[in-house]
């Protein structure tokens, strides 16, 4: 028979203690409060991964996120979990694309133009970069990174072109 597990308190969280050993508070479903031996508390939830193998996850600590919120967390991870994510490699990715998307061409390009300036001459390093504050720049420079395509690439291509200037249009490519 299995044992059943009485639920936290606000009041039992708070008065935890730390010891010479860490120790664990738990609340049932697999949340329980760890308590440090230097006095930090911290909400884990341990899980069934969809592919069978155990998980593990924090919320934070408490009492940051108190009782009621680490519940709530409890919660949103279990219906994850029925809809067949990962709830860790679901915040791994959206972590990724919050990274991705918060870059510009523009921001990519002088990292590019950074790294490269190193193996350039100073003469061409410097005519890279007004090249590319010139005709690229202008056109896509404030656009997210992860949403240009082919098309919005040759659009600076392009406008060079009509200009009638194709050797610089073929240096910008």
């Amino acid at each position: 028979m299995s044992r059943t597990t009485v639920p936290l308190s606000d009041a039992a969280c708070r008065l935890a203690k730390p010891t010479d050993r860490a120790y664990k508070l738990f609340d049932g479903d697999g949340l329980y409060l760890l308590v440090q031996p230097n006095g930090r508390k911290g909400w884990r939830l341990r899980y069934v991964k969809p592919d069978g193998r155990e998980g593990l996850t924090s919320f934070g600590n408490y009492p940051v996120i108190g009782l009621a919120d680490a519940r709530r967390k409890r919660l949103e991870v279990k219906r994850m979990l029925a809809d067949g994510i990962d709830p860790i490699e679901s915040k791994h990715q959206a972590k990724a694309e919050a990274v991705i998307k918060g870059r510009t061409f523009e921001s990519v390009a002088l990292d590019w133009h950074t790294e490269m300036s190193a193996k350039w001459a100073p003469g061409h390093s410097k005519t890279v970069m007004s090249r590319l504050k010139t005709h690229v720049f202008p056109l896509i420079g404030a656009s997210a990174i992860v949403d240009l395509d082919t098309h919005d690439l040759m659009q600076p291509l392009e406008a060079i072109k009509k200009r009638g200037t194709i050797d610089v249009a073929l240096r910008v490519q």
